[in-house]
């Protein structure tokens, strides 16, 4: 039973957080919070729990939706060194260069933030392809990659989990229905306005972007760029370079222009084709894989075709490219193990049994939130967060006379400040990646910014549960 590991549950991703924060190197730092969870699963075996973590590390890995998102990673890889090389990055630097819109941060900064809401099917995509077109931009005007990974990762997130006619707004509809409620999109629609951490997200994006609030870590990386201090190193750095290395190759925007309008044409079609003809019920992870899948081809195509490349040198920028992001792909399989550890370990149900003895009514929709919010962080998944809470917290609504749209609004914010901001968090790896920043320093400069979104969805769900249990 999971409760029967108690508090021990808690160890493996409080130490793995801890270490990853700390030390700043998260492979480690997750495979020992995997091999430590082992251990407590094992009974306190030390070396039979080190193999088992390596076994369940290749369990998971290969499940078929992990190992499509790692493929992903990889090709992704493949996709940016041949941009890269045929100098597509430098093409689209010059093109922008000749507009008046984007020599500014007045211009990139709104761009960056529609560019993140229109690709609202699917967040990866959002945050690659916003990452691949900004990045080069925001090099050369002087814009931190950090402030660049917190714009990508928060609009990216929050504007998904608020829109209901996508991957997310399905799994809602299910785990509603599994409640038997009778009316979901009804309630859904309902509990939109108390989503409360993804509004104060979203909202608090745009007053950095206007303002150029700079705090804590990210004044410091903002700081370093601005003074033209090169980027700190990330997995796949290799690639950061706007130039090729084939001097030859003349720049053109289409090298990069092309491929990246085809990976995301892609993912649509691939959504459409894999739900049936009904996109909101599409693979999210088959589809970003084929996307990748037909994108490589058609840039080389496109390379060839200009002769500016042969095709063995094609061949060997791909390999180069691919082995650039296997750091990212390492980081996915642990970060993913991890999850599937403390899904074992049941820490998530063993803090929601905790939380939940002698609650006022009038609180259950901020402790809710805060329960979501520490579960996900250990976690990094808000998915698993909301399977959690959400049978949970409905029941409990019923019981104790609050408002169900709230309490479920208060389940939904609270799964998705941990998928924001946890070093756990797969779509914290993906960002790290389309911003090419390292992960912790990500989350180190967001952190802070979470924190602010959270204490005022924490202090809205304390009035919201005041003002309904007083009606």
């Amino acid at each position: 039973m999971p409760h029967a590991f108690g508090a021990l549950s808690l160890v493996p991703p409080v130490v793995a957080i801890g270490l990853a924060l700390w030390k700043k190197q998260l492979v480690p730092a997750l495979f020992l919070g995997v091999w430590l969870g082992e251990i407590v699963l094992s009974g306190g075996r030390v070396l039979p729990a080190f193999f088992k973590s390596v076994d369940d590390a290749l369990r998971v890995g290969s499940a078929k939706g992990n190992i499509e998102i790692i493929v992903f990673c990889l090709l992704v890889g493949a996709l940016l060194a041949l941009i890269r090389e045929s100098n597509g990055f430098q093409g689209f630097i010059s093109w922008v260069e000749r507009t008046r819109l984007l020599r500014s941060k007045r211009g990139v900064y709104p761009l960056t933030f529609l560019i993140g809401v229109s690709i609202f099917i699917e967040s990866y995509s959002s945050i690659l392809v916003n990452g691949f077109l900004m990045r080069p931009i925001y090099d050369r005007l002087g814009i931190s990659r950090e402030r660049l990974a917190y714009f990508l990762h928060t609009v990216s997130i929050n504007f998904v989990a608020i829109v209901l006619v996508n991957s997310w707004g399905a799994y809602y509809m299910s785990l509603l229905a599994t409640q038997n409620v009778e009316s979901p999109m009804r309630l859904l629609v309902r509990a939109l306005p108390y989503n409360f951490y993804c509004l104060a997200s979203l909202a608090l994006v745009g007053v950095v972007m206007a303002t150029g609030l700079s705090i804590g870590p990210m004044r410091r990386a903002d700081e370093a760029a601005a003074a033209g201090a090169p980027p700190a190193d990330a997995p796949g750095d290799e690639a950061a370079g706007l130039g090729g290395a084939r001097t030859g190759v003349a720049p053109g925007p289409l090298f990069m222009a092309a491929p990246v309008a085809v990976l995301l044409a892609g993912v649509f079609a691939a959504l459409y084709v894999t739900g049936g003809g009904d996109i909101l019920k599409g693979d999210g992870a088959s589809s970003v894989l084929y996307a990748a899948v037909v994108a490589i081809p058609v840039a080389g195509a496109l390379v060839l075709a200009k002769r500016a490349m042969s095709f063995k040198g094609v061949l060997d920028v791909l390999f180069k490219g691919m082995g650039e992001l296997l750091p990212v792909a390492a980081l996915l399989v642990f970060a993913l193990t991890l999850g599937d550890v403390s899904r074992q370990l049941g820490t998530g149900l063993f803090v929601a049994g905790v939380a939940k003895q002698g609650l006022p009514a009038f609180l259950l929709p901020a402790l809710l939130f805060g329960l979501g919010c520490v579960i996900s962080f250990a976690t990094g998944t808000s998915y698993g967060t909301f399977a959690i809470l959400v049978p949970i917290a409905l029941p409990m609504a019923a019981a104790m006379g609050v408002e169900p749209a709230l309490v479920f609004a208060a389940c939904i914010s609270g799964g998705v400040f941990g998928d924001n901001c946890s070093p756990l968090s797969d779509t914290s790896i993906v960002t790290g990646m389309a911003a090419r920043v390292p992960v912790v320093s990500h989350i180190r400069t967001q952190i802070p910014y979470a924190l602010i979104a959270a204490s005022a969805a924490l202090a809205l769900f304390a009035a919201a549960g005041f003002v309904a249990t007083a009606l």
